[in-house]
């Protein structure tokens, strides 16, 4: 569904270039679950950027369904770690944005916002304020205002990053439970290989700049899955080793195999 072919990103300007991105190439199936981690300046979210078409690649071509992504595409949504909610705007206004820019009727945009704040438990907080809101509840409104118009492809950029352990924890469950019935094809960044292994079908592990891919790792636990004790099975220990055996290679040229 998703085809990233030699992909090249070289970022001009400063004294001198930088290449993010080198070589990159990943095919993606569609509803698959891809996480992608690697050292911090590996170019993971530059990738991200560039499959949602806000900026073009230096080099190489991002293909959706066969066709070439040249600029922003409502078949692809973008959920960052802010949550960018309006200020101005009410919850529920805000999860129905993407409906109201699509024209949809008021009324139909609203039942439609009120059945994913009841899915997520936010149910009670429809006319509150973001600044209302825990920084969970609102990084809950801020999934599900991309969820709610259904976009092909979904890229998400450590969307739990900022987030206390439990409330990340609750959230995965969360995001993996409306995966499994929606399916959409989603490419996760994080720095959290625990998160890394628990939410995906494939772990793509990229090098230090200029971001390569070093290895790419089927997760062979079944779905649906146990976020809050996924790590006391031997095949999680196994590829988390693993995993993170190679991240040390690439933060700091040597391998560590003991840690």
């Amino acid at each position: 569904m998703l085809q990233i072919e030699g992909i090249r990103k070289e970022f001009a300007g400063g004294a001198v270039p930088v290449v993010a991105l080198e070589a990159v190439d990943l095919g993606i199936e569609r509803g698959e679950f891809i996480t992608l981690v690697g050292p911090s300046g590996c170019g993971k979210s530059s990738l991200l950027t560039l499959i949602s078409g806000l900026a073009p690649p230096s080099g190489g071509r991002i293909r959706l369904d066969g066709r070439e992504i040249l600029g922003t595409d409502r078949q692809v949504g973008f959920i960052t770690q802010q949550d960018n909610l309006f200020p101005w705007r009410t919850l529920i206004d805000n999860v129905a944005l993407a409906l109201e820019l699509a024209g949809i009727g008021t009324a139909e945009r609203q039942r439609e916002a009120t059945r994913w704040i009841k899915r997520v438990g936010l149910e009670g907080f429809e006319r509150a304020y973001p600044h209302q809101l825990s920084g969970g509840m609102r990084q809950r409104a801020n999934i599900i205002r991309t969820l709610i118009y259904a976009p092909a492809v979904i890229l998400m950029d450590e969307p739990f990053g900022p987030l206390d352990a439990q409330t990340r924890q609750s959230l995965q469950a969360l995001l993996l439970s409306i995966w499994e019935t929606q399916r959409s094809t989603v490419l996760f960044v994080t720095h959290d290989l625990t998160e890394a292994i628990a939410l995906a079908d494939r772990v793509v592990l990229m090098s230090a700049r200029p971001g390569r891919i070093v290895r790419v790792d089927r997760v062979d636990i079944p779905r649906p899955r146990d976020i809050f004790h996924l790590h006391d099975l031997p095949e999680f220990r196994r590829l988390y080793d693993a995993l993170w055996n190679e991240l040390a290679v690439q933060l700091d040229g040597f391998d560590r195999s003991t840690h």
